[in-house]
């Protein structure tokens, strides 16, 4: 199976808000923006694609980091080191962005604390510096009550569930195979959505296949696929 990305209409209207904070016109209004959704959509694969292309910096997820966690890590990303001062760290994040003005992204942000959101938010305004918030749906809760995130959010956006065009479309390129709309929607309702239970289908007809040497994907294999991973 080949490693591939496939461009989905979540995709794209990702990449529009990404392109669209890091536009030097964001610096007029608020340059927040908020993706959400449930987990398995693609939100942080998406992220990473991104930020891989651009001069976006993307910060996994670790929902223990402090105020000072986050800051030295945005530090080593942006500068590849990271100072123990916090005040050392704002120097250099400034500095920084002052050269290049860069999108950071921070992928379950709905798990942090709200003073390290309140941090960011302070970052976001001394620096003009756009930021991505990546969560589940507690992040839109989370935000809306704090008034002073809220009302900085510049886009919001919502990962839709996985549909069966990219479903076939992933196959097409990963597998090198052209699945049938029955199979496409058998996979469809067992994944509910996501994309993770698409993987793990993918895995397992392709395994299937190489071992009985066949080339086209029948209803009945991934119907026995689905029902057995």
């Amino acid at each position: 199976m080949k490693n591939v990305f496939v461009n989905t209409k979540n995709i794209n209207a990702f990449d529009s808000i990404c392109r669209e904070l890091e536009d030097p016109e964001s610096m007029i209004g608020p340059s927040l923006a908020m993706v959400t959704g449930p987990a398995g959509r693609g939100k942080s694969e998406a992220a990473k694609h991104y930020a891989a292309g651009s001069s976006a910096i993307y910060l996994p997820p670790l929902n223990i980091r402090s105020a000072s966690m986050m800051l030295r890590e945005i530090t080593f990303e942006l500068c590849k080191v990271k100072p123990r001062n916090s005040e050392k760290c704002l120097s250099m994040i400034g500095d920084e962005l002052g050269r290049e003005r860069r999108l950071i992204i921070v992928d379950e942000a709905d798990l942090l604390a709200m003073q390290v959101l309140e941090m960011l938010r302070g970052v976001n305004e001394r620096y003009s510096c756009p930021i991505l918030l990546i969560g589940e749906e507690d992040l839109k809760t989370k935000v809306a009550r704090h008034r002073r995130i809220a009302s900085r959010i510049r886009q919001k956006m919502e990962f839709t569930p996985v549909i069966q065009p990219d479903i076939a479309l992933f196959f097409q390129k990963s597998l090198g195979v052209e699945i049938s709309a029955g199979v496409a929607s058998t996979i469809h309702r067992r994944s509910h959505g996501d994309w993770r239970p698409v993987l793990t289908a993918a895995i397992g007809i392709e395994r299937a296949m190489r071992a009985s040497g066949i080339k086209e994907v029948s209803d009945e294999l991934a119907k026995d696929i689905c029902d057995n991973t």
